[in-house]
């Protein structure tokens, strides 16, 4: 018998999943018994319940198998939908960065703007979550700002002076700690808490002593500084003493290493006017006022610098900051003499392109690196007699200027405010920038769909009405609102009168005006304020004692006192008859 023939007498779902294994085993004994020699059909009644119990399991199996097929239809259907959704994400996307476009890729849709130092804005600190922003000026003020409690009123929520009479140069947040590394134009080093209270006051140096290795500190003003880029424990300090110093936060009694940086053009000593540490930790750099690049390996001596380069700006202006790429081969330095230089740290010698079209005036003109690297960010400063045009660069505006990382290419000029702008800040996770001006104000530059939090979260919350709906309107309770102030007129001088008198100026108008008008509302500027019950008593009050004659008030005691002397009965018994004192002016006028 061939095997063609024996699988047509065998159950149609034979050998499949789910079959029975006694039906199984009893065919497969009468095959063996040759019971199926002579080809004829498999007709035995007895063996038909085994015939049958597969087809109902392969009816079951055809369902289940449909089942299957349906939900693997609907699977597709599921993955062609989600391949539907894919475009559509990718869609939007597209859509979210597309318009950015025109911005190099930069978050500069909308902006708000921070109205409340009176000076130039000197320092800008962001910290590393983008919930608060340290603002520093030449009021000597720092402000701190929180988004996650600041309304559309912009208002900050603390500010204080952390050294008097002196500007603040530098603010920034340590990395993990949170903790605010305060420098102004002083001698001291601060630090603050999150909330801006003082942590620490750090020593400044004795300026008696010729070497300022010795010294404990700083013996004149500091310039520039900020944290150690892997420790939050240590950060550095520079100054106009010709020094760089690293400083243990916990250590407030002296600096932990001093580097002294040492000058061929201006006998030994420079003012360092920028320094800056690669994001690996493994260098300091620093810019004299001597225009000398210096570089020193922290692995080893800090009595020399590895790396110099003379003359890398304008001898006598030096650089406004100085930049180093997340890769930690690039430099990038902002020169006072209205150039930037892109750099190569691996062959310092001469810069890999410059540019000379960027004005700067301020001595804390930033320049960084964009969060991916691709763009360098720098501001620049207001010409007076420059070109009305606000998108040219030697204009009447001040701009943020974005350039290419790769070669300094122009890639976008976008005017801020008819003055300088000083620092710049591009936060890499709330997407947005924020730029400082001369004029004192902090404008936050951001991005509908690309940024998150930051300026969106403050702009969420509405400021709160102060004003009194339910005050009432002091002119009808207070009969005397409207009634002017009658200034007398001056006499006019007698021709004839001998005495002298002193000629008679115009009157002061604030000695003239009229009274201020009640406050509503709570009181400030140390006034009180004028309640809402304060009209509602005094329509309740029953009489009004300024519209009483007061001789007549007092009159109309005169005969209940006669008849009931409550408090002259007691001389009634002992002087019934009331003596006045005599006048002694007509005794007086006949002597």
């Amino acid at each position: 018998m061939d095997e063609a023939a024996l699988r047509a007498m065998l159950p149609a779902g034979f050998g499949q999943a789910g079959g029975d294994p006694e039906a199984y085993s009893a065919v497969s004994e009468r095959v063996d018994d040759g019971e199926f020699a002579d080809d004829d059909e498999f007709e035995d009644e007895d063996e038909e319940p085994a015939n049958e119990a597969p087809a109902e399991r392969r009816e079951y199996t055809d369902e289940a198998q449909a089942e299957a097929s349906g939900s693997g239809d609907e699977a597709q259907t599921g993955r062609s939908r989600r391949g539907d959704e894919a475009p559509d994400t990718a869609a939007q996307h597209e859509r979210r960065w597309t318009h950015l476009a025109d911005y190099a890729n930069m978050p500069l849709t909308q902006s708000i703007v921070l109205k409340d130092h009176t000076k130039t804005v000197s320092a800008l600190g962001i910290d590393p979550s983008g919930a608060r922003l340290a603002t520093g000026s030449h009021d000597y003020l720092v402000k701190l700002w929180d988004f996650g409690g600041m309304t559309t009123s912009l208002r900050t929520f603390k500010s204080f002076e952390p050294a008097e009479n002196y500007p603040v140069v530098q603010l920034a947040f340590s990395p993990y700690s949170k903790n605010l590394l305060c420098l102004c134009a002083s001698t001291q080093a601060r630090v603050y808490d999150y909330d801006g209270h003082e942590i620490a006051l750090y020593k400044k140096g004795d300026i008696f002593m010729r070497d300022m290795r010795h010294t404990t500190g700083h013996i004149s003003d500091i310039t520039c500084g900020g944290w150690h880029p892997l420790d939050d424990q240590v950060f550095y300090t520079a100054g106009s003493d010709s020094t760089v110093r690293l400083w243990d936060m916990h250590h407030k009694a002296s600096q932990t290493s001093v580097i002294v940086v040492r000058s061929k053009e201006r006998g030994t000593k420079t003012k360092v006017t920028a320094a800056a540490m690669a994001p690996d930790a493994q260098s300091i750099l620093a810019s004299g006022q001597d225009g000398a690049l210096y570089v020193w390996s922290t692995t080893g001596n800090l009595a020399r610098p590895s790396l110099t380069v003379q003359q890398a700006h304008t001898p006598g202006t030096g650089a406004t900051c100085l930049a180093v790429s997340a890769c930690g081969t690039k430099l990038a330095s902002r020169g006072a003499d209205d150039t930037l230089k892109l750099w190569d740290l691996r062959q310092l010698r001469t810069p890999l392109h410059v540019r000379d079209d960027l004005p700067n005036g301020n001595d804390h003109t930033d320049v960084l690196f964009s969060p991916n690297g691709q763009q360098l960010l720098t501001g620049t400063a207001s010409v007076t007699q420059g070109s009305t045009t606000p998108t040219d660069l030697r204009s009447q505006w001040g701009q943020i200027v974005a350039l290419s990382a790769q070669d300094l290419s122009m890639e976008l000029v976008y005017p801020v405010d008819r003055t300088s702008v000083n620092r710049v800040a591009w936060h890499p996770r709330l997407n947005q920038v924020f730029a400082t001006t001369r004029g004192g104000d902090v404008h936050i530059y951001y991005d509908a769909e690309a940024s998150q939090l930051g300026a969106k979260l403050a702009l969420r919350k509405r400021a709160r009405d102060r004003t009194n709906h339910y005050a009432a309107d002091p002119s009808t309770t207070d009969p005397y609102a409207d009634v002017p102030i009658m200034v007398p007129e001056e006499e006019e001088d007698d021709y004839f009168d001998p005495v002298y008198k002193k000629p008679q100026f115009p009157r002061d108008p604030r000695n003239t005006r009229v009274p201020e008008r009640p406050l509503e509302g709570r009181g400030k500027n140390g006034r009180i304020g004028r309640s809402a019950l304060q009209p509602l008593v005094a329509e309740l009050w029953e009489g009004d004692l300024r519209a009483e004659d007061p001789r007549e008030a007092l009159l109309k005691y005169a005969d209940k006192a006669k008849k009931d002397p409550r408090f002259t009965s007691v001389y009634a018994k002992t002087q019934p008859k009331t003596i006045f004192a005599e006048d002694d002016t007509k005794s007086q006028d006949a002597q």
